[in-house]
């Protein structure tokens, strides 16, 4: 039996997967800064990688680009 709060290998995997996932969302933001879509879910990433600050900046941003997008994220981000 696991204990509680145990992180095995998948967890660790799920954790590399999602920063390589908010590197790649970066580097399109690069090409295409104000994309809402790409806005959202590098602001959903951070905050499920436990980044609040950095998925409330994001937020700042998309607030002027899409409010109801940044809405829905703000929805996220404080919901966990």
């Amino acid at each position: 039996m696991m204990e509680k709060g145990y992180k095995g290998v998948f967890s660790k995997m799920g954790e590399g997967l999602l920063e390589r996932f908010i590197e790649d969302m970066l580097k399109e933001l690069e090409q295409k800064p104000d994309d809402p879509e790409l806005l959202f879910k590098l602001g959903v990433a951070y905050n499920r990688a436990g980044k609040v600050s950095e998925a409330r900046a994001v937020y700042k941003k998309l607030r002027e680009i899409d409010p109801q997008r940044a809405k829905e994220l703000l929805d996220i981000i404080y919901s966990t």
